[in-house]
């Protein structure tokens, strides 16, 4: 394994009692880089200091769309730029440590069906680029619910990076579909076909991941940074709709581990030739350090 991911920005965030809100109606984490940049900035560096060698920029909900939510979207170029800046302050007292951009979907998390046309994504992902080019070391397209998304994203940023990573996320109850309904087999088909240097998976259960690492050794190189839960099958529902909240979608059937827990899910990941890991929601630095520690 070469890269060591760093955990979850907003599910950190609650468990420090940082007040951001609702994820669903206003801009999540984007409002910590406006009031509270110091504990952004102490995360990354709390991760670095776990074993985390690249950490993303914590840009993740910094999109025009989002932004209207709180009419902020005239301050999209400056708070990506504060996520950047953020992240270099974090890193200057440490070596060889990368800093990723986020490319995050355009919309709402697991509402593919909010998506808008291709034009406008090509526009979005275009700026977002022009900003990070020359500032960040790689990027990664993360969170990706439809292929058409995860596609536009990673053929733009593969402009000017070289290092493109294509990360999509599972909503189904046994982890095979995207939350578009499309397979994450020929999700990883077509990463493939455009030629993604690393796919991963992140923000799914960590044993639904690894019930799919033969598909996701199908990619030229894999990753994953999942959630702290695993997926225990109770009340099943297989079709939640597009009036459900997307809650149901992230936590349905899953329950919190540890992070030696989760250390051991890594563990199964790197044997099995994992190029990146690290983590996404209710994981924190001690699980980046409990999963560096198990690895190395």
């Amino acid at each position: 394994m070469k890269y060591i991911l760093d955990s979850g920005m907003g599910t950190e965030l609650e468990a420090r009692e940082i007040n951001i809100p609702d994820w669903k109606k206003s801009i999540w984490t984007a409002n910590a880089l406006i009031f509270n940049p110091d504990t952004v900035k102490n995360i990354h560096i709390e991760n670095i200091e776990a074993g985390s060698n690249v950490i993303i920029t914590n840009n993740y909900y910094v999109t025009p769309n989002i932004l209207k939510r709180e009419n902020l979207e005239a301050d999209f170029e400056k708070l990506v730029q504060c996520s950047i800046d953020i992240a270099e302050e974090a890193r200057s007292g440490f070596k060889n440590i990368l800093i990723a951009g986020s490319f995050p979907p355009i919309e709402t998390s697991f509402r593919p069906d909010l998506t808008p046309d291709d034009k406008k994504l090509v526009s979005f992902y275009d700026d977002l680029l022009e900003i990070m080019y020359g500032q960040v070391d790689l990027i990664v397209c993360e969170t990706m619910c439809s292929i058409r998304e995860g596609i536009i994203a990673s053929e733009i940023a593969s402009k000017k990076f070289d290092e493109v990573w294509l990360s999509w996320n599972t909503r189904s109850t046994d982890g095979s579909k995207l939350p578009s309904g499309e397979l994450l087999e020929d999700a990883i088909d077509a990463g493939n076909k455009i030629g993604a240097k690393c796919q991963l998976l992140n923000c799914t259960a960590t044993n639904l991941v690894t019930d799919h690492l033969e598909t996701m050794k199908k990619a030229n190189e894999f990753g994953v940074y999942a959630n702290s839960r695993e997926y225990k099958e109770s009340n099943l529902i297989e079709d939640l709709g597009k009036k459900i909240d997307p809650d149901i979608f992230h936590y349905h059937n899953t329950v919190e581990i540890t992070p030696n827990e989760y250390a051991k899910q890594a563990k199964i990941w790197a044997d099995e030739g994992a190029y990146v890991i690290g983590g996404c929601c209710d994981t924190s630095p001690a699980h980046i350090k409990a999963l560096a520690e198990i690895i190395n």
